[in-house]
């Protein structure tokens, strides 16, 4: 399997990334809404706990978005070993726009930093209650990422091309993490400023919406840049 990375590439490639990142948001958001009975407060990469919401909703709002990344993750690589290369070529990204090690850092950085959190380690943490304290809910919520991480990981790097492929790998697992980062760090700042962060639809900031109508359409008028068509043979005369 080859893959032609180039400028147009990495376009579609970072608007997919940002594209699943809100999937992501939106499933916390959905379950908020059918498990806690209101729409939460949203940033772009977070949407807020629910007050009304018990520790068993929180648990299951918490566990609502990376089901579908790690579900987004584990299609991805399946569609990695497909025989067609445009399939191969969908599922490598897929797989890789969907931060799988942005699900495994997360786990870390709770362990030791004092007031941050992590979806898997807030859904072990509200089951466990006092149970656990938060180094040791941390490693719990690390192990279960990484069993649900490592397998499709290990496909992907089978899959990748010999030649180049740790740098392929490395570059399609840090890379894509380190800018959405950025990205929204400068997007929630742009939020907060206030002239577009009245809701444009429930539990949907306008500047969150229109963010997702603008990256959506370069994944769709991109995606053959993604995932690009074989040539058709020409036809042969008689």
């Amino acid at each position: 399997m080859d893959i032609r990375i180039d400028r147009r590439y990495l376009v579609v490639f970072a608007a997919l990334t940002l594209l699943l990142v809100e999937v992501h948001e939106q499933f916390h958001a959905i379950a908020t809404r059918l498990l806690c009975g209101g729409w939460a407060g949203r940033a772009f990469d977070n949407v807020l706990p629910d007050a009304g919401c018990g520790p068993a909703g929180l648990a299951a709002v918490d566990a609502a978005g990376p089901l579908v990344s790690y579900a987004l993750l584990w299609l991805g690589a399946v569609l990695a070993w497909r025989p067609t290369p445009r399939a191969q070529a969908a599922g490598v990204a897929l797989a890789f726009a969907s931060l799988p090690l942005g699900r495994l850092l997360p786990q870390l950085v709770t362990a030791f930093v004092e007031g941050s959190t992590a979806d898997e380690y807030g859904v072990v943490r509200r089951l466990a209650g006092d149970g656990l304290d938060r180094p040791q809910a941390a490693g719990l919520a690390f192990l279960i990422a990484l069993a649900l991480t490592l397998p499709p990981l290990v496909a992907l790097w089978k899959r990748l091309p010999a030649e180049r492929r740790a740098r392929r790998f490395a570059g399609f697992c840090c890379l894509p993490l380190v800018f959405v980062i950025v990205w929204m760090t400068g997007m929630n700042a742009a939020l907060a400023l206030g002239p577009l962060r009245a809701d444009a639809l429930p539990g949907w900031p306008a500047l969150v919406a229109i963010h997702t109508a603008i990256v959506a359409a370069v994944v769709w008028f991109g995606r053959r840049w993604i995932a690009p068509r074989a040539p058709q043979a020409s036809a042969s005369g008689p």
